[in-house]
C-alpha cells in the first residue's frame, strides 16, 4: 500500500508540529517516495520525483516574489510530493507569493506551526518505505551530501570526476558533444554499454558510468551529471557575458584560480578546443557607442565568430573580453578583420561606434588564457594612450611599453631619459622646436629619411637640417651604432609613456 502525504501528516510526530494544508486537496493521492529536507534553494534537480520537502525557507530570504515563483515551479516540475515549511525559524507567517505560486503550480504546501526535527521525520519515515528503494535513496542522499561539500569547496574538475567514480564505485568518463573524452577513462570502449547522462540543460557534455548493475547507479549518474554541471558547466560571475563560456573568460580575467584540468574542460564543452597548429588567444575590444554598451555585446560575438569561428565573450569594467582561437601567423590578419566585422555590425545595428581591438600572445591550450587576456587588455590600454588612432594592436607591438609601464614613475627611468635626451628636450622647450619628434620619426622609420620626412609633413632639406642639429646636441653621436639606437629607443619609449602617463592598469 502506498505511503501518502495524508499518512505523513497523520503520524503523531508530525500532529505534534500543528500543520496546517494551505494549498492541496487531495492529499492522500499523494504518493510518497522519500522525504528530504534541504535549504538550497535551487535543490529541485537533485530531486527525482515523490519528495515530500521539508524546509524552514532559509533559501528563500531575500528572494522576490518572481524568485519564489520560479523555485515552486521548479520543485513541482519534479513531481515533489509536497512542501512542508515550519514557521518561525525564518518565516513567521508564509510569503503571500509561495502560498500564490503553490496555488497556480498545484504543489501541496503544508505550514508546521510547531519546531519538529527534520531528522527525526526522516528516521520515522523511511523505515516505513519500500526497503530496496529505500537502499537507493540511502545512497543518493549520501552521495549528495559528499558531492556538495566537494563542489562548495570548488573542487577541480579532474578532482571531481575521480570523486563521482568513487562514489559510484566504478570508472567514469566525462565525453564533449562530438564525442571527446573531457576528463576521466574512456568507459565507451570497454565491454558493453556504460550508463549515461546528460550534463546541463542544453547538453554541453555527457557523463558515462561502466554499468556495475548496482540498484543504485541510475540514480547515482543522474545526481552526478548535475553536480558537474552545477561546479563545471555555465554559471555566475561579476560583468555581463554573452553565450556558453562566457562565466570562464570573467573568471580567467578576475584572476580567479583554476586548475588546467577546469579550464580545458570548461573551454572544450564551450566549443573552444585548439587544433594543430592551432592556438588560443585573449582579445581585448574598445567600444564607443552613442548608448548603451549591450549591443556591442552582440556585435562583438558575430563578428567574433565570423573571423575566428568559436569565441567566448564577455565584459568587464567596460572592456570586452573574447577568448578564442587562431594560427598564429594569421593573427594580424585575423583581426583587421574581426575589427572591420564589427564596424560593420555597428553601423547596421546601432549606426556605427569607434572600435580598437587588441590581442595578446597566443598560447598553446586555454590554460594559458589566464595569461593572454590581461596581456590583451594591457596592450588595449597602452595603445589607446601611445597610439590614439590605431584600429588594431598585438600584445608583442606595445611589449617595450608593457614592460616598462610599471616604471614610469620610477626615478631611474627619468635619470636615463634625461640622460639620453636632456639636451634635445632642452632645445625643443626653449625654441619650440620638435627635435624629439624628429628623432623619434626617423628612428621609427628605420633611418630612412624619405619615410621619416613623409612621416612629419616635411621637406627631406628639413629633415637633413634637423637630423644635423640632433647629432651636434648629442654629442656626436652615430646613429648607424646599433647600441647607440638602443639607447635613444628606449629613451624614447620612456619619454613617450611619461609624457602620456601611461601606467599599468590595476588588475585589483
Amino acid at each position: 500500500m502506498a505511503f501518502t502525504v495524508r499518512d505523513l501528516l497523520e503520524m503523531p510526530l508530525l500532529r505534534r508540529a500543528r500543520p496546517e494544508v494551505l494549498v492541496g486537496s487531495d492529499l492522500g493521492a499523494r504518493e510518497v517516495r522519500w522525504v528530504h529536507t534541504s535549504e538550497i534553494y535551487g535543490i529541485s534537480p537533485l530531486l527525482k520525483g515523490g519528495e515530500v520537502l521539508l524546509t524552514t525557507g532559509l533559501g528563500l530570504v531575500g528572494a522576490a516574489g518572481p524568485g519564489i515563483g520560479a523555485y515552486v515551479e521548479s520543485l513541482a516540475a519534479q513531481g515533489v510530493a509536497a512542501l512542508l515549511l515550519e514557521l518561525g525559524r525564518t518565516f513567521p507567517t508564509p510569503p503571500d507569493a509561495l502560498v500564490t505560486a503553490a496555488r497556480e503550480h498545484d504543489l501541496p504546501l503544508v505550514v508546521l506551526h510547531g519546531v519538529v526535527p527534520f531528522i527525526e521525520v526522516t528516521e520515522a519515515v523511511h523505515p516505513l518505505l519500500i526497503t530496496g528503494e529505500l537502499d537507493v535513496l540511502r545512497r543518493a542522499d549520501e552521495v549528495t551530501a559528499v558531492l556538495h561539500d566537494a563542489v562548495a569547496e570548488g573542487i577541480g574538475g579532474p578532482e571531481l570526476v575521480a570523486l563521482v567514480a568513487q562514489c559510484c564505485r566504478a570508472p567514469v568518463g566525462v565525453y564533449s558533444p562530438d564525442g571527446t573524452l573531457l576528463l576521466g577513462e574512456d568507459v565507451r570502449s570497454r565491454v558493453g554499454p556504460p550508463l549515461e547522462a546528460e550534463v546541463g540543460r542544453t547538453p554541453w557534455a555527457t557523463l558515462a558510468v561502466a554499468d556495475t548493475r548496482e540498484p543504485a547507479l541510475p540514480r547515482l549518474v543522474a545526481l552526478c551529471a548535475t553536480m558537474l554541471d552545477l561546479r563545471l558547466g555555465p554559471g555566475g560571475g561579476t560583468g555581463r557575458r554573452t553565450g556558453p563560456g562566457s562565466d570562464l573568460v570573467l573568471a580567467l580575467a578576475a584572476g580567479q584560480h583554476l586548475s588546467r584540468g577546469d579550464v580545458l574542460v570548461r573551454a572544450r564543452a564551450a566549443g573552444l578546443a585548439p587544433g594543430a597548429g592551432v592556438q588560443a588567444v585573449g582579445l581585448a575590444v574598445e567600444l564607443r557607442l552613442p548608448g548603451s554598451l549591450r549591443p556591442g555585446l552582440s556585435a562583438t560575438v558575430e563578428a567574433a565568430q565570423a573571423a575566428f569561428g568559436a569565441a567566448l565573450v564577455a565584459e568587464v569594467d567596460g572592456v570586452l573580453l573574447v577568448a578564442t582561437t587562431v594560427r598564429p601567423s594569421a593573427l594580424r590578419a585575423r583581426l583587421a578583420d574581426f575589427a572591420e566585422g564589427l564596424d560593420a555590425e555597428l553601423r547596421a545595428t546601432v549606426g556605427g561606434g569607434v572600435v580598437r581591438v587588441a590581442a595578446g600572445p597566443p598560447v598553446e591550450d586555454p590554460a594559458g588564457l589566464a595569461r593572454s587576456l590581461p596581456a590583451a587588455r594591457d596592450a588595449l590600454h597602452l595603445a589607446a594612450r601611445l597610439t590614439p588612432g590605431s584600429r588594431t594592436v598585438l600584445a608583442s607591438d606595445v611589449g617595450v611599453y608593457r614592460l616598462l609601464s610599471g616604471m614610469v614613475d620610477d626615478a631611474e627611468l627619468g635619470r636615463f631619459v634625461e640622460d639620453q635626451l636632456g639636451a634635445l628636450l632642452d632645445h625643443d622647450a626653449r625654441h619650440g622646436a620638435e627635435l624629439v619628434p624628429t628623432l623619434d620619426a626617423y628612428l621609427e622609420a628605420g633611418l630612412s629619411k624619405t619615410v621619416a620626412a613623409h612621416a612629419l609633413g616635411i621637406r627631406r632639406q628639413t629633415l637633413y637640417a634637423r637630423l644635423e642639429r640632433i647629432t651636434g646636441l648629442l654629442g656626436g653621436l652615430d646613429l648607424e651604432t646599433r647600441q647607440v639606437r638602443t639607447a635613444l629607443d628606449l629613451a624614447l619609449v620612456g619619454w613617450r609613456m611619461r609624457s602620456s602617463a601611461v601606467t599599468r592598469r590595476s588588475r585589483a
